[in-house]
């Protein structure tokens, strides 16, 4: 059974982020694996947590049992108090893992049937906890399989219109064929957005685009696929200009593995979105991108 991941560190941003996943699980017919990544002990300091003193763990391990049982409680009465006849209700499991998030991650995401991992992103205007940008970016990082990135109270209403944003290079048919399989569950429209500078040439870039549709078939019988070129200083700036002014819900994009001069110097394109997010974001890690690609 095909399974969405929800990570949470029972803040109220990752609760909202639940509340999503389990309507999107609900209209996608899966099931939901509720996931709490908390510090082990250790003698040695993490990437990006603090190790618990080995006389705390067991009442961290049991903490997190708890609070995760309380979270499907509070989702299955919410199934429970909305069902209508035919709705499918999730099987939600829970995980509670102790140790280093990005071990414990991909871990997971390899041993179960996912078809990928909800995360909550932090509000810029309240207190720090544990889902902060640099997590957000280590579980985008080291999960292998799509990663969706919720903004806080950004409410489920299905999505009509997904925004897939390419380069234009190779692969990108490909993320189209399993987009399709999304689209079925919303009649959505699938709209190619390519940024490009301002100053390059109409001629140039039409080139890109017939070389991106030649790679092969469009998927089959597909109407509502279009295309929309978007002229901009960055490819952030265009991304985000595309998420205010259109009626987009749900931004697709391609996370490519940076070098360790990149890290430093120029942050990745996700991470400079996820720092802002107005509108749901689902990662696709670039890596092994034809094994990782998800069946809806």
């Amino acid at each position: 059974m095909k399974t969405v991941l929800v990570l949470t560190d029972f803040s109220i941003r990752a609760d909202h982020a639940a509340y999503y996943a389990l309507k999107l699980a609900q209209k996608i017919k899966a099931n939901l694996l509720l996931v709490n990544i908390y510090p082990g002990p250790s003698v040695e300091p993490m990437s990006s947590q603090v190790a618990l003193p080995f006389g705390k763990y067991e009442a961290f391990s049991a903490e997190s049992a708890n609070e995760l049982n309380e979270l499907a409680d509070r989702l299955n009465r919410l199934m429970d108090s909305t069902a209508k006849e035919g709705d499918f209700s999730p099987e939600i499991k829970q995980c509670s893992k102790a140790g280093p998030l990005g071990n414990n991650i991909h871990a997971i995401t390899s041993g179960h049937n996912v078809l990928m991992a909800v995360i909550g992103m932090h509000s810029p205007d309240v207190s720090p906890s544990f889902l902060l940008t640099d997590h957000a970016n280590e579980v985008i990082e080291r999960a292998n399989c799509p990663v969706l990135v919720v903004p806080y109270q950004a409410s489920f209403k299905g999505f009509k219109k997904i925004s897939f944003a390419t380069d234009l290079t190779h692969g990108g048919m490909d993320i189209l064929h399993s987009l399709y399989g999304l689209t079925k569950y919303f009649d959505s429209e699938i709209l190619v957005t390519h940024v490009s500078d301002q100053n390059s040439l109409d001629i140039e870039e039409q080139q890109v685009i017939d070389q991106f549709f030649d790679q092969g078939t469009y998927p089959i019988n597909y109407p509502k696929l279009y295309y929309r070129a978007i002229k901009s200083k960055s490819i952030t700036a265009g991304l985000d200009w595309l998420s205010e002014h259109t009626d987009i819900d749900l931004l697709v994009l391609v996370h490519r593995k940076r070098n360790f001069f990149q890290k430093i110097f120029d942050g990745s394109i996700t991470q400079k979105l996820a720092d802002h997010l107005t509108k749901p974001m689902l990662v696709l890690p670039c890596s092994k991108m034809i094994e990782v690609l998800p069946v809806f």
